[in-house]
């Protein structure tokens, strides 16, 4: 059926009727041949597994050690080598930001990561918005030739998106076993801290409301969606896919023909690199991975849309 089965999958049949009709099959026979070899398609299909051989991790020394000889994914590669110098300012910039004492941790490495506070939280913030936009710059040609406007509209619209799929990928990798999240590089945030993390917070702060609220969209949407992280187990490259799609997203708030078909062409660019690397890794059946992948981005897409009305609630 031309409107349930893909090209490959029509020339390949189409190939296999003509040879069976050049060996003087009967039409009864090759029509039984066609089903057969169709439902031992879907069966092969059907088993492959989903999972992928993981990836190592990226953080601040992949700049160091990511492999630039890569010609088949280069924007991939330029991510990767990105996304360590990103890692590795978020590291530095956030050390140079926290308290004295916490400072003095990092430095004689009794501490690998802090918990996150009310105060620390806003320069952390600010050091991932702009180390994103040098991200963006060195990974895509076209995001250096949008103005400094456009480039700030691309990066803010979707900037919590971003920082989910990075704390979520980040998470996962350092605390597979509970609940605990990153919500910056060198910071970790979990329900039962809540408290700790309003005590500096200004006077003017509902304290017990905040708690209340923060543990709400805590157990509703992050849990949630690390447990779907934690189940799929993005490899770097998929990784770094969401977050170049998470960029390169349907922006209702750029009114521009151009930009959209920037948005386009950059989205095709990352979905055929991706798909090249699941080639590279031998992977032949890799639908149901890539939409699993896909739809970790929906989800927390999804998850970044019903805390921004949740916001909008409680401020009221």
């Amino acid at each position: 059926d031309p409107k349930t089965t893909c090209r490959k999958c029509r020339f390949d049949r189409c190939c296999f009727v003509i040879a069976s009709c050049s060996r003087g099959n009967s039409m009864e026979d090759i029509q039984k041949d066609v089903v057969v070899k169709s439902r031992s398609n879907s069966a092969v299909r059907a088993t492959a597994p989903t999972e992928i051989t993981p990836s190592p991790f990226l953080d601040h020394e992949t700049a160091l050690f990511a492999d630039s000889s890569c010609t088949e994914t280069p924007t991939l590669e330029r991510m990767k080598r990105a996304y360590g110098v990103l890692c590795m300012m978020r590291k530095n910039g956030e050390m140079g930001t926290c308290s004295t004492q916490t400072f003095d941790q990092f430095q004689r490495g009794t501490i690998e990561f802090s918990l996150i506070t009310y105060t620390t939280n806003v320069p952390n913030q600010r050091i991932m918005y702009v180390g994103l936009l040098d991200f963006f710059a060195s990974s895509f040609d076209d995001f250096r030739k949008l103005s400094k406007e456009e480039q700030r509209i691309l990066v803010y619209t979707n900037f919590d998106l971003f920082n989910k799929i990075d704390n979520l990928y980040r998470s996962i990798h350092h605390f597979p076993e509970d609940d605990t999240i990153m919500p910056s590089y060198t910071t970790t945030f979990n329900v039962n801290q809540v408290d700790e993390f309003l005590k500096d917070s200004p006077p003017n702060v509902n304290r017990e409301e905040a708690a209340k609220e923060m543990v709400r969209q805590h157990k509703r949407n992050i849990i949630a969606n690390k447990a779907h992280f934690l189940r799929v187990q993005p490899t770097g490259e998929e990784f770094l896919a969401l977050i170049g799609l998470a960029l390169w997203n349907d922006h209702s708030s750029i009114d521009d023909d151009k930009i959209a078909e920037t948005v386009s062409k950059n989205r095709a660019i990352i979905m055929a690199e991706l798909h090249k690397y699941y080639a590279i890794r031998g992977r032949s059946y890799y639908a149901d991975r890539l939409g699993d992948v896909l739809c970790l981005l929906v989800n927390i897409e999804e998850a970044a849309t019903q805390q921004k009305e949740d916001d909008k609630v409680y401020s009221l």
